[in-house]
C-alpha cells in the first residue's frame, strides 16, 4: 500500500468514525437500517485493517475492501447527520408555529407569503403523503406532519393557506385534501 492510499484510508476512517459516533448518539430510533449498515461496513473495514497486518498475500484486496467499506460507511454516516439536522430544523419550525397564537400566525403567514415559504400543518394518524407531494410540487408549499393531537390555533394558519390557494390557484384543501 503506497502512502497516498494509506493516508486516504486513515483519513476516511477517522472522519467516518466521527460521523458514525455522532449518528449513533443522535439517531436512537429512526433511520436504524442506515445506521446499522454504516456500522457493519465500518466493522468490515476494521477487520480488513487487522487482517492486512496478519496476511501478506491478501494485502491488495484488503486495501480495496478497507477503502470501499470505510468510504460507504462515511457516506451513510454523512447522510444520517444531514437527516438529523433537517429533522431538527423541521421540529424547530413546528414548535414555533404550534406555540404561536392566531395573531402571530397571521404575521408568520404574511412573512411566509412574502418569502414564498408557505407551510401547511397536517394532523392525524400519519402524514398524507399524496397531499404533501401535491402541495410541494404544485404550489411550493412545505407540509409538516404534526401527529394526532390537533391544536386549534394552527387552524388559523392553515385557513390562511387554504384561502390563499382559493384566491391564487382556484384550489383548496378541504379536510386535508
Amino acid at each position: 500500500m503506497n502512502s497516498k492510499t494509506k493516508y486516504s484510508i486513515i483519513l476516511i476512517a477517522l472522519i467516518g468514525l466521527v460521523f458514525l459516533i455522532f449518528s449513533s448518539i443522535k439517531w436512537m430510533y429512526w433511520e436504524l437500517e442506515y445506521l446499522l449498515i454504516a456500522k457493519i461496513l465500518f466493522l468490515i473495514g476494521i477487520i480488513s485493517f487487522i487482517l492486512y497486518f496478519l496476511t501478506k498475500d491478501w494485502r491488495k484486496i484488503l486495501t480495496r475492501i478497507m477503502l470501499f467499506s470505510f468510504s460507504i460507511s462515511l457516506i451513510f454516516s454523512i447522510y444520517l447527520s444531514y437527516a438529523y439536522f433537517e429533522r431538527e430544523k423541521s421540529i424547530a419550525i413546528m414548535t414555533k408555529y404550534e406555540r404561536a397564537n392566531c395573531e402571530s400566525l397571521k404575521e408568520f403567514f404574511a412573512t411566509d407569503l412574502k418569502n414564498k415559504k408557505i407551510k401547511f400543518f397536517q394532523y392525524g394518524m400519519g402524514t398524507d403523503v399524496e397531499l404533501h407531494e401535491k402541495l410541494k410540487s404544485k404550489y411550493g408549499i412545505e407540509s409538516f406532519g404534526m401527529g394526532c393531537m390537533k391544536l386549534s390555533t394552527i387552524d388559523c394558519y392553515n385557513e390562511l393557506v387554504n384561502n390563499y390557494l382559493i384566491e391564487k390557484h382556484n384550489d383548496s384543501i378541504v379536510n386535508g385534501r
